[in-house]
């Protein structure tokens, strides 16, 4: 079976516009993830639950990098001589993404190669835990950052912005090549 990553963003004419199709797509996949942990939970690791593992450790790996890199490298730049309050909110947007790295990092050792999930209980209890941290950085992107921002940015400015989306998604030192 192959796994392919799919960007959740098909337009990248307005920046913002990516972000909010990314957060859609993270908080679905997040109801996913919980749903497959339960799974593992109940059963037997099989073929079938071993893909969904995969399929998800494969979404994961590309989509939260990327969409950490958009904001980080995308948008934030367009925002650092903008209002104290934007720059505080990033600085910790910023360490949000760190600490959903490393709760990343313990997780995808097991959904990269689900014949390491030995503990279906612990399993379970990582995934709620990058699950609620990743919700509610996402919540908070959607519902108190981007709405802001997007009173500060012309059009031209979100443009630039996607286009620096579509940018990051062709260098080849942005690591998406394996996952």
């Amino acid at each position: 079976m192959e796994f392919r990553f799919t960007d959740p963003a098909s337009d990248f004419s307005d920046g913002l516009a990516v972000l909010s199709a990314y957060h859609q797509s993270l908080l679905a996949q997040g109801k996913q993830l919980l749903l497959l942990a339960d799974d593992i939970v109940a059963g037997e690791m099989q073929e079938a639950l071993a893909n969904r593992c995969i399929a998800m450790h494969c979404y994961y790996f590309h989509a939260n990098r990327l969409h950490h890199l958009d904001e980080e490298r995308g948008l934030f730049p367009l925002l650092l001589d903008g209002e104290q309050l934007i720059i505080g909110m990033m600085d910790l947007l910023v360490q949000d993404h760190q600490d959903i790295e490393e709760d990343w990092e313990a997780l995808s050792r097991l959904l990269g190669s689900p014949r390491n999930i030995t503990d279906a209980q612990e399993f379970q209890r990582l995934a709620a835990v990058f699950e609620k941290k990743q919700r509610e950085h996402l919540l908070r992107e959607e519902e108190d950052f981007l709405p802001r921002v997007a009173t500060l940015l012309s059009a031209e400015q979100k443009a630039q912005a996607g286009a620096s989306m579509v940018r990051l998604r062709n260098q080849k030192q942005v690591g998406l090549a394996s996952a």
